[in-house]
């Protein structure tokens, strides 16, 4: 059976599609048939709900009879009563079925002397030359027994009832049976698929006409329903009408419990593989808070207690699966599915409680779902209560419901959890720009109930076009690039289809993404790739590959003509600094840094790499190509000026990085082919003026080899009078660093060091010239 199909389309026909264990039985109940030697007449009944394998189970009883030694002495009949049913003839048909059957065996003479044999002694002289001509054949007694059968089911017809010829020829069958020991089993699958007249009809005749001598009825059915058609005849005594005619009533026998739970499993992976063409990679962040095993023991255990359960919810799962596919998370999918086959009323419930069960981003930003609620707490409060009811008014069955919402929704098993006496709900805030697609996340959870996306959600298959098989050309970049680019979830789907995939791939993403963002960011230019960068790389990491990977990266970085991977080589090479001299640099600088690039990934995977003896030696290399890089323009032109808190890091990271005089300079002068004259200006001293207790110190050498005084001035006047541009370094660079330059040219003096208190009057200064245009002045933001 293939994986697309649905599951138990097809019945098995041979032992070894046999998943659940039955071949031993049916080669235990065929060794019995076969080597019974009672001369009595048999009715077995197969009974199972629809969907349990009866039909199956029959293809390989029937296969272990013609594999036995003994099956030359048996002759095996299959009737499928259902597609003769309305004809008005289907008792007839089957005694016609058995015999053309074994008249397969038979040559036409056979046959036609056969048939004037069965009936009187007229003709003798010439059946007695027939006989004589046919009995030599081993074929003879099989041959006189079917036409027995043939003439039984013509006097069966309704049209053509003759019940003294009928009789006839039942006696005659049943001597030849005796006497030649002749084993003949009948299989009439499906039988309660016939209509209550049909059904009734057909066990009467197998009892009153079939019974013969080695003659074994094999039947087929769902005793339910045939109980409740023979009811309509007997009146309401169909179970005990059915004892009476089976014989042998077989419940078909249920494969054990781990048998059914490996064999959903294995399904439901294979649906899942099945519509899967790539390989992906999770990092930890981005993995359910609470484990598969939760949602497989709450809501899928408790319910798939049988084969038919789980034939049900794989082919329901199926379904829900090939509509929605990568919008949602396999597992989640699972667990919901199954609760709206067996659980309908708590799946109503979790779609009524959406705004209670599902997560948050933060403590301190609620979304309008939360329009009367002002408070996590409250709402947590709110649900525990809630599930507690849940536990109290439906007994064991409603503390089921609970568990299987709390694997569901880690929020609320955070809300009825205790550690050392206290809730720990921080631990369910969600990650905003997570990979992942799982139901607790407010912004996917109706995707799980409505078979489809809503329109201004981008499909996953998106992302994965873009990252994995788009052919991304420079000429190729457009707004519908740049839409999927800078959404919120991009760099994390780019962890989760890159940091397992072909490296040459990642590395061509991230060339691609630093051209879009050159062509359409106004603001922190380079910010989403490095952003990208990074996710791919903590995502990647354990995987085998990963240190072809993470070369393939750095060294596309290196390699590129974009300004903007400038702005990944000064980040990169600032973290791998802080771990390979963390004592150098200045507190401040690094703290301004950290808070700037707060909402970036830590690259946490260098901790462990500088500590390896394998990747020190490649890390120091690294780092200082990525310096070397720093110190030397030859990139494209921007088709625009950087700017934003990304070039702020960018210039903060210049003298955590470099000792030196000349190659600060030099790092300089690259950073002012990046930005304009007065943006330069202002980070340039952002980056090289410190507060230290009661002054600022700075490197005046430089700054004056770097900034020219009539330029300083120019941009001090534009940063009063141009509110657009004040706002620009609004919360990203200390003004008062800006400042102690400006004490520096009033007094002519040559210091390093200027005291705090004439940079606090400047900056007062500067206010009230704000304030006499009625505009706000310049933030007095303190990195300390």
């Amino acid at each position: 059976m293939q994986h697309s199909s649905w599951l138990f389309d097809e019945p098995i026909t041979d032992k070894y599609e046999d998943k659940y264990q039955r071949a031993e039985y049916t080669q235990n109940l065929a060794d019995t048939l076969l080597n019974s030697t009672d001369p009595n007449g048999l009715i077995i009944g197969i009974h199972g709900p629809w969907g349990s394998g009866k039909t199956s189970l029959k293809n390989l009883l029937i296969n272990a009879l013609k594999a036995s030694e003994n099956t030359n002495k048996c002759h095996i009949i299959e009737f499928e009563p259902w597609m003769y049913s309305g004809s008005g003839q289907v008792v007839s048909l089957l005694f016609k079925q058995i015999a053309q059957t074994l008249f397969k065996k038979t040559n036409s003479v056979s046959r036609t002397a056969l048939q004037l044999a069965a009936f009187s002694n007229r003709w003798s002289s010439l059946l007695s030359a027939l006989s004589n001509l046919v009995s030599s054949s081993s074929s003879y007694t099989i041959n006189l027994i079917a036409t027995f059968f043939n003439n039984i089911g013509d006097y069966l017809n309704p049209y053509n009832p003759d019940m003294q010829v009928l009789a006839e020829q039942r006696g005659k069958l049943k001597k030849k049976l005796n006497a030649t020991k002749t084993k003949i089993i009948v299989f009439i699958d499906d039988l309660d698929r016939l209509t209550d007249a049909e059904i009734a009809e057909m066990l009467r005749a197998v009892k009153a006409v079939g019974d013969l001598p080695y003659v074994t009825y094999v039947l087929l059915y769902d005793r339910d329903v045939v109980t409740k058609s023979l009811d309509k005849t007997y009146h309401n005594k169909g179970d005990e009408y059915l004892e009476k005619i089976i014989q042998v009533p077989i419940g078909i026998p249920e494969p054990p419990r781990d048998v059914i739970e490996k064999m959903l499993a294995s399904e439901i992976e294979n649906i899942i593989q099945f519509d899967t063409r790539e390989p992906i990679a999770l990092s930890s962040s981005d993995l359910s808070p609470i484990p598969f095993i939760d949602i497989g023991q709450t809501c899928i255990a408790p319910f798939v207690n049988n084969l038919r359960d789980a034939i049900r919810l794989t082919n329901e799962f199926k379904i829900r699966y090939q509509v929605l596919k990568d919008d949602v998370e396999p597992g989640d999918l699972l667990g919901i599915t199954s609760l709206e086959v067996f659980r309908p009323s708590l799946y109503r419930w979790i779609i009524e409680h959406k705004n209670l069960i599902c997560s948050h981003n933060a403590p301190s930003t609620l979304t309008s779902r939360l329009s009367t609620e002002t408070s996590i707490d409250h709402i947590s409060d709110k649900l525990e209560k809630s599930l507690k009811n849940m536990e109290l008014s439906d007994g064991e069955t409603g503390k089921q419901d609970s568990e299987a919402v709390k694997a569901l929704f880690p929020f609320a098993k955070a809300s009825t959890s205790r550690y050392d006496g206290q809730k720990n709900i921080s631990r369910t805030y969600l990650d905003p720009n997570g990979a992942d697609r799982h139901i607790f996340r407010p912004e996917h959870f109706d995707t799980y109930f409505r078979l489809s996306i809503e329109q201004d959600k981008l499909h996953e298959n998106g992302y994965k076009e873009f990252l994995l098989y788009d052919p991304l050309r420079r000429t190729d970049i457009d707004k519908r690039h740049w839409d999927i680019f800078k959404d919120s979830l991009f760099a994390g789907k780019a962890g989760k289809y890159l940091g397992n995939s072909e490296n040459n791939r990642a590395a061509k993403v991230i060339a691609f993404c630093l051209d879009l963002e050159a062509e359409y960011s106004s603001l922190n230019q380079g910010y989403m790739t490095l952003n990208v960068v990074l996710r791919i790389l903590n995502t990647g990491y354990g995987y085998k590959d990963y240190e072809t990977l993470f070369d393939a990266l750095t060294q596309q970085i290196l390699d590129s003509d974009s300004p903007l991977s400038l702005v990944l080589c000064a980040y990169l090479a600032y973290r791998m600094h802080t771990q390979l001299s963390p004592e150098a640099g200045t507190e401040k600088i690094h703290h301004k840094i950290n808070y700037l690039s707060g909402d970036l990934p830590r690259i946490y995977i260098l901790d462990s790499l500088i500590q390896s003896n394998d990747w020190e030696n490649n890390i120091n290399v690294l780092y200082n190509k990525l310096c070397d890089r720093l110190k030397t323009w030859d990139s494209k032109s921007t088709k625009n000026p950087l700017s934003g808190k990304v070039m702020s890091i960018y210039a903060n990271c210049i003298p955590a990085l470099f000792d030196k005089n000349e190659d600060q300079y030099a790092a300089f002068i690259v950073l002012s082919h990046m930005v304009d004259k007065e943006h330069f200006i202002l980070f340039t001293l952002d980056a090289l003026v410190q507060k230290d207790g009661a002054k600022y110190v700075m490197n005046l050498p430089l700054i004056q080899q770097l900034i020219n005084a009539d330029a300083y001035k120019a941009t001090i006047k534009k940063l009063i009078h141009d509110i657009s541009f004040r706002n620009d370094f609004d919360g990203i660079i200390n003004f008062e660093s800006v400042a102690a330059y400006q004490v520096v040219l009033q007094n002519a003096v040559s210091a390093n060091s200027v005291s705090a208190g004439k940079v606090a009057t400047v900056v007062e200064e500067w206010k009230k010239q704000i304030n006499t245009q009625s505009s706000p002045g310049p933030s007095s933001t303190v990195y300390a």
